[in-house]
């Protein structure tokens, strides 16, 4: 009887194999091998085999092999001749081989384990990197929705290659901006967030920088009149930093206190914190006093990610363009600060991590958001 000749189709070269061994048995003989377009826009392995001529009586090929071999790997009926030259099938089976070596070098698992899927269609890699997300404070949704973005990119179907996808992804989301303390010409900094953020020990850290680094003269500004003792505290930091401090109650208030610190190159306003709208749209209207202020909003990086998904939602529609995150050092899962990079495009002007004035105040790099989000590097 003719050889049976049959094409199959993998992700992977195992799959593809496992397939043609499957449904022709262990002493298939393999025709030939090529790459073509397939899963994600990536290319799969086709291989076409025979199992050598074998009668159906005594052959290893089944309906139920057959099956078998959809399910894994696609099998296709080939036009395809039984004739082939031995030095092309050597060929083909030693570039499979090399494939899986790398599959094996990339994966850091069995080739069989990194090729298949779970119940949610991601490899065992992918759904790692998702876990490690959620385990770090993401939300699980938002870490779905970024890792199979990942796998659309990634460059292999491995752990690393999907990780280093990732990063390349949330660069182009977490992304830094200058400092307060740093800059040209004059600027106007309005803090806003809601209570218990540490707006105001932030300003007190972003004036010492500005005083201490970038030798700038510095004005203090509060518009906070509902907290019982915000103005003294201010004023305390105001007094020891030597720097001038104002209380505004409105509109003309903040104007008149603005206006009064000319000379100064880094006027920083306080807020109240707000969460109510009513409140924050008061804040808002008073805030249209200094139009020249930049609004940073200021989020606690210990609150989790849904939670901080609501507070930007608050707050981004009244005028904010940049984001400090604070207590990082308090923080047991510091992705959260993803869900705010997914509603908010603004970049993050600095971090705090601590209540040491200046001292535990820096810089937003590329390099610390990813590792706020991922952890470090392998």
């Amino acid at each position: 009887m003719n050889a049976v000749v049959k094409t199959f189709r993998g992700p992977d070269p195992r799959t593809a194999l496992d397939a043609v061994r499957s449904a022709l048995g262990e002493e298939a003989i393999i025709l030939k091998t090529r790459e073509v377009g397939g899963f994600f826009g990536r290319k799969e392995i086709e291989i076409t085999a025979t199992h050598g001529g074998r009668g159906e009586s005594g052959s290893n090929y089944s309906s139920q092999g057959e099956a078998r071999a959809r399910h894994a790997g696609r099998s296709e009926p080939s036009s395809a001749g039984g004739s082939f030259d031995l030095e092309s099938e050597v060929l083909a089976l030693r570039r499979i081989v090399d494939q899986l070596r790398a599959e094996v070098r990339s994966n850091k698992a069995e080739p069989r384990i990194a090729s298949a899927r779970t119940n949610d269609g991601l490899v065992p890699a992918a759904a790692a990197v998702m876990r490690r997300l959620v385990e770090r404070g993401a939300e699980p949704a938002l870490a779905d929705e970024l890792v199979r973005a990942a796998v659309r990119t990634a460059a292999g179907y491995g752990e690393r290659e999907i990780m280093e996808s990732l990063r390349e992804g949330l660069r182009r989301r977490l992304t830094p901006a200058l400092p307060p303390w740093q800059g040209e010409g004059r600027r106007v900094i309005a803090l806003v967030g809601p209570p218990g953020v540490g707006k105001t020990t932030t300003i007190a850290k972003i004036a010492a920088r500005a005083l201490l680094e970038s030798k700038l003269k510095v004005a203090l500004v509060t518009v906070d009149t509902y907290r019982i003792g915000a103005k003294d505290h201010i004023g305390r930091y105001g007094e020891i930093m030597g720097v001038p401090t104002h209380v505004a109650r409105d509109q003309a208030g903040l104007r008149e206190a603005i206006a009064a610190e000319k000379e100064a190159q880094l006027v920083l306003i306080d807020t109240a914190g707000r969460s109510d709208p009513a409140a924050l749209e008061a804040q808002a209207q008073l805030l249209k006093a200094a139009p020249e202020a930049e609004q940073h909003l200021v989020l606690s990086a210990a609150t989790g990610g849904r939670e901080l998904r609501a507070v930007v939602r608050r707050f981004k529609a009244r005028g904010v363009g940049r984001v400090i995150f604070t207590k990082l050092d308090e923080t047991d899962g510091p992705a959260g600060v993803l869900s705010v990079a997914s509603e908010l495009t603004c970049p993050v002007s600095c971090v705090t991590d601590g209540q040491k004035v200046p001292d535990d105040v820096h810089p937003a790099t590329s390099a610390l958001l990813l590792e706020l989000a991922m952890g470090k590097g392998d």
